[in-house]
């Protein structure tokens, strides 16, 4: 008898503390930030040294300086998962 009194408590407890470990959980960060991040990197460090390299002479136009600049990012950040692509 004295335990079906204590029941809706216990069960109240319970609800309250197990709800709240429910809740806190955080957010997942989608799994394509990091790829997302490298790719915008990637397009930054190109842009800054196509503009390098046609300022300084080296590429005769912006087709050739791309291409030179894609190859040292290749070279450079090889570890970049980014660099392999295109």
């Amino acid at each position: 008898m004295k335990l079906l009194r204590l029941l809706p408590f216990v069960l109240a407890a319970l609800g309250v503390g197990l709800g709240g470990c429910a809740n806190s959980s955080k957010p997942d960060a989608p799994a394509s930030s990091a790829a997302e991040l490298e790719e915008a990197f990637k397009e930054r460090w190109v842009t800054k040294r196509v503009g390098e390299l046609l300022l300084a002479g080296t590429a005769p136009d912006g087709i050739q300086a791309r291409r030179m600049a894609l190859q040292e990012f290749r070279e450079r950040f090889e570890y970049v998962r980014g660099a392999t692509r295109r």
